[in-house]
């Protein structure tokens, strides 16, 4: 969650009331978890009682803009449903083993995953996965040529790129881009064309400044490689 900003905490949830398969086969599923996290050196908390009713998993709890915690990635060890289902494979010494089965959750649903995402950043995404990661204005259809071809350049990247040539005033067309919290906005005049450059507004800067094409193109890169899951 690192990659994303967020608070977060791990709990290692333990047999509930309910549940299947004997005390000796939890305790050592419990025990490989606690392991696991222990040689990680990751702190964690007890949830007593917390487990699924097959095994127990550890939980990442993740907590959103105004403070409440949402239980998003789990790992769960099951020991029990492979004996149920009579699963088995053949080992190095074409023995039949019974396998672990290790149910992994990355984000949980991933509908409300995006809903705390969005309530995080207040709409306001950073660059790597902003539905509109660049937006290209041409001050006038005469610019609208070179906008296009920059845009292929930059989806052949795989960056989500629009481009904004509406029958509408620049201002508004950029205040609009504004209000939608787009990253980076190119503006693109006569001048721009000529010295194939752009006119960039940075929203996370705060700042306004004219960039060359290829050096746009090196920075969009370096953003996306910054990101690190």
């Amino acid at each position: 969650m690192g990659a994303f900003g967020f608070a977060y905490e791990m709990e290692l949830s333990t047999k509930p009331e309910k549940h299947i398969g004997s005390a000796q086969v939890w305790e050592q599923a419990t025990d490989a978890l606690r392991q696991a996290l222990e040689k990680q050196g990751i702190n964690f908390k007890i949830d007593a009682g917390g487990g699924a009713f097959y095994g127990p998993k550890i939980d990442i709890k993740i907590t959103d803009a105004i403070g409440r915690k949402w239980q998003c990635g789990t790992v769960q060890v099951d020991m029990n449903l492979p004996a149920r289902f009579a699963l088995s494979y053949t080992n190095e010494q074409s023995l039949e083993e019974q396998p672990v089965m290790i149910h992994r959750a990355i984000l949980g649903s991933f509908e409300r995953f995006i809903a705390i995402l969005t309530e995080h950043y207040g709409g306001n995404f950073p660059f790597f996965i902003a539905p509109v990661q660049i937006a290209l204005v041409p001050v006038s259809q005469d610019q609208l040529e070179y906008a296009l071809a920059l845009k292929d350049q930059l989806v052949d990247l795989g960056l989500f790129v629009q481009v904004v040539h509406r029958n509408e005033t620049l201002s508004k067309r950029i205040r609009t881009l504004e209000k939608q919290k787009v990253p980076l906005i190119g503006v693109i005049g006569a001048q721009e064309v000529q010295d194939r450059s752009l006119a960039i507004r940075d929203r996370a800067l705060g700042k306004q400044y004219s960039m060359k094409m290829e050096a746009l193109i090196n920075m969009v890169k370096g953003k996306m490689q910054e990101v690190s899951f």
